[in-house]
């Protein structure tokens, strides 16, 4: 993250927060402070962030470094002075103790329901007992939808390392290797490319085992005639692409290739429907129906069309047809068709990461799509 994109993202709170008078936003969402602050924590490492209306700020983290905000006051998590039991409590009072300091001025504060603990509730209730809570989690999960060039910048580093990945697949997939194997390689790959550990999740079931879903790699050998489904979203920090590229396992049959040829077109299908404006129903459908219509897929496209993504695996726009979703300039999405068989010895998904541009869609990811 970079202090340029979080305060541009502070801004936009701020516009949000004279819109819907709030005096205060307050979160304990770590993924939500790192969107605004760039402080990162880990999950079990308490970290706080208060935004007031005129702009002074205030965050509570264990995290060293230069952030986004007015004032840091420093947790303390770990300590050979003495035992840390309850830093919780700690962050919730030197978050009362700030704001204390701050004065008055506040009747309404948002929080992230969802998130925020009766710890900071009452933390907060302490400091201004007539206060008016609201829940801003529906106003960060608009403002989250658009993404700014920081945010896109650390996906784009999670697309060199799937590209490293999958070159070391594609090295690796022949008839007697193991699931494991591939999987090991392709995270060595990606250990290598980034220097250090990188948490790799993603679907790593090939032949049959990928008509209907995925899951972690085991000790299952590849068999001859084989397609291998490998959809992987490697996270060097918060965010994360999500990409899938279909490998076969000997020389693809006739059937696999012309299945791979369908959903490569209702790739190109769903990449021209896309622009600011559209609804995301509207895209599934049109891919949904050209996959049904040719009885090769036999009907077997099952899942979403796409998704967008962020710092969590499933963001909106959600290309399904139970969405009010509607595409906008700045959304990084995902678009993944895909058909399956056992005559195709599992099945054929396609999948790139994209920018929603006011002129169409910017592909981040350029690896080849070939079987």
């Amino acid at each position: 993250m970079t202090l340029e994109g979080c305060r541009a993202r502070q801004r936009r709170l701020l516009a949000e927060m004279e819109a819907q008078r709030w005096d205060l936003f307050v979160t304990s969402d770590y993924r939500t402070v790192y969107y605004l602050t760039g402080a990162l924590s880990e999950a079990v490492v308490p970290t706080v962030f208060a935004l007031r209306a005129d702009g002074n700020s205030t965050l509570v983290t264990a995290a060293k470094g230069e952030w986004c905000a007015g004032e840091t006051v420093p947790l303390e998590f770990y300590s050979i002075r003495r035992t840390i039991t309850h830093p919780a409590h700690d962050a919730a009072g030197l978050l009362k103790a700030a704001l204390a300091r701050q004065g008055a001025g506040v009747a309404t504060c948002a929080v992230e329901q969802a998130v925020v603990s009766s710890l900071l509730d009452r933390a907060l209730q302490e400091v201004w007992p007539r206060l008016e809570v609201a829940d801003a989690t529906g106003t960060v999960l608009k403002l989250r939808k658009r993404k700014e060039e920081d945010e896109i910048a650390e996906i784009r580093e999670s697309l060199r390392y799937c590209a490293a990945a999958y070159r070391a697949a594609r090295e690796t997939i022949s008839p007697g290797r193991t699931e494991l194997d591939v999987y090991l390689a392709m995270y060595g790959a990606i250990v290598r490319e980034a220097g250090t550990a990188v948490e790799f999740l993603g679907d790593f079931a090939c032949g049959e085992r990928g008509i209907s879903g995925g899951g972690p790699a085991t000790r299952r050998a590849i068999q001859a005639g084989d397609l291998y489904i490998l959809d992987i979203f490697p996270a060097p920090h918060l965010y994360f692409g999500d990409v899938c590229r279909t490998f076969a396992a000997t020389a693809p049959t006739d059937l696999q290739m012309r299945a791979w040829e369908l959903v490569r077109q209702a790739m190109r299908i769903g990449e021209a429907a896309v622009k600011p404006g559209v609804r995301a129903r509207d895209v599934y459908a049109r891919v949904k129906e050209f996959l049904d219509a040719d009885p090769l897929s036999e009907k077997s496209f099952w899942h979403h069309a796409g998704h967008g993504i962020g710092h969590r695996g499933h963001e909106a726009p959600r290309i399904i047809p139970g969405t009010d979703d509607i595409f906008e300039a700045g959304d990084v999405i995902t678009l993944e068709p895909g058909v399956y068989s056992q005559a195709l010895q599992g099945g054929i998904r396609l999948e790139d990461n994209y920018v929603v541009r006011e002129n169409g869609l910017e592909n981040l990811f350029d690896f080849p799509m070939e079987l």
